[in-house]
């Protein structure tokens, strides 16, 4: 199964198990603090019935100091006209006081509750509910420490962020492993396409010395013969062999140059002047296949690539824009410097690249063409990469194929 398959499910069930972990982190901690305050309000009105009973029974209020725990900060039970009669502080038993709170919860009948600061600077859960003696109704103040609600909000916190850092690492490893996975597969190519190399040298090698040679004497012949022949059907034949013996030729020297292992060396040479020889060459196809050629390549651009080597990139890509062009169509050659590069661009105006061909178009003997061996923009592709540029095919902006060829500038032009 190809790896992009494998990993596309793979990818969804991650995005979906780390949405449910999040969601799952973002309720706990939300849900903590209504749950802790709950547990508050819980023990205060539990603490409130139980001192409710004991008041019954004990008129004096003393044993009211005995619900004085580690979670109550203050007790206070007030009278309506505002005197205490019970303080977890000895000291502030029968006198006033001080706020008038109270009187909202004697009025209304109901608890209140509210997060006040101490004159310690603490913040305490404060409670208030009316309170039932035989004498008539008081209200009880009962201010709670906080610090198990805030116990209970750090944990969901600390649990959030423990769950948030093993995604983030759990999502950073899996990246890692991607990373590796894809430069393992990249690696896997490269060492494919050099042992794909290795075999075609060694292809190479033998068409050198055993097919060039017989291959030399054959269109030598067919020449001799098309020179004597008088005109008719057998000096046709005699042409068509020097054609065929021509096309051979031409391939077993692409397929030499793609297999060189040692590339040529590398010089300045200004792309206007390669590019005006190459359509000098192709002059007479120009003229009988009726397509014009708009050559716009500033004097002044120049790369650093073996002459010859951009002289057959631009034949080929020239070549091909040619073929590919409608009669009376037009072919575009521009350039221009883009920092330390030099952009090269040839366009036509025929049906462009098909999708099945895009992925594999740089790949040597994959053609769409009848007669075509399918090496001429392997050959050219090897022949920029040696040089340290690049090249890439996509859709012209009229229509039809777009070729981008980036080299580095010479250092005039750098």
């Amino acid at each position: 199964m190809p790896a992009r398959s494998v990993a596309l499910p793979i990818l969804v069930v991650a995005l979906l198990l780390t949405s449910a972990l999040s969601w799952f982190a973002v309720r706990n901690y939300r849900t903590a603090g209504p749950i802790a305050e709950e547990n508050l309000r819980g023990l205060a009105l539990t603490m409130a019935a139980a001192m409710e009973g004991v008041a019954s029974r004990d008129p004096s209020l003393k044993s009211l100091a005995s619900f004085q725990t580690s979670e109550v900060a203050y007790a206070a039970l007030i009278s309506p006209r505002g005197n205490i009669l019970f303080h977890s502080n000895p000291d502030l038993i029968g006198s006033d006081a001080v706020d008038r709170r109270y009187q909202a919860v004697l009025t209304a009948g109901n608890l209140r509750e509210e997060r006040i600061r101490l004159g310690t600077g603490e913040s305490v859960y404060e409670f208030q509910t009316p309170f039932h003696l035989s004498g008539g109704t008081c209200v009880l103040r009962l201010a709670l420490h906080t610090w198990r609600s805030e116990a209970v909000m750090r944990r969901a916190g600390q649990g959030a962020a423990i769950l948030f850092s093993l995604l983030v690492v759990g999502w950073g490893l899996g990246l890692t492993v991607f990373w590796l996975l894809r430069r393992q597969e990249a690696q896997n190519r490269l060492l494919a396409h050099r042992n794909e190399l290795a075999r075609l040298g060694e292809v190479g090698a033998v068409l050198a010395h055993e097919v060039r040679n017989p291959l030399a004497g054959i269109k030598g012949y067919g020449q001799l013969l098309e020179e004597r022949l008088p005109e008719g059907r057998e000096r046709g034949f005699a042409a068509l062999i020097v054609s065929e013996a021509k096309r051979l030729e031409e391939l077993v020297g692409g397929i030499l140059l793609y297999t060189r292992s040692t590339p040529a060396a590398a010089e300045p040479c200004r792309v206007a002047v390669v590019a005006t020889s190459v359509l000098e060459l192709l002059a007479p196809q120009l003229d009988e296949c009726g397509v014009k050629v708009s050559c716009d390549l500033s004097a002044d651009l120049s790369v650093f690539c073996p002459e010859e080597g951009l002289r057959r990139v631009l034949l080929n890509l020239v070549t091909n824009a040619l073929q590919a062009s409608p009669r009376e169509g037009i072919v575009t050659i521009t350039g221009r410097r883009v920092s330390e590069l030099i952009e090269i661009y040839v366009a036509d105006h025929g049906d462009g690249i098909s999708q099945e061909m895009r992925p594999v178009l740089f790949e040597p003997f994959r053609t769409s063409k009848a007669r075509g061996a399918g090496l001429g923009l392997a050959v050219c592709k090897k022949i920029i990469d040696d040089c340290g540029g690049s090249i890439s095919a996509g859709d012209a902006p009229e229509g039809g194929a777009l070729f981008s060829v980036r080299l580095p500038a010479a250092s005039g032009e750098r």
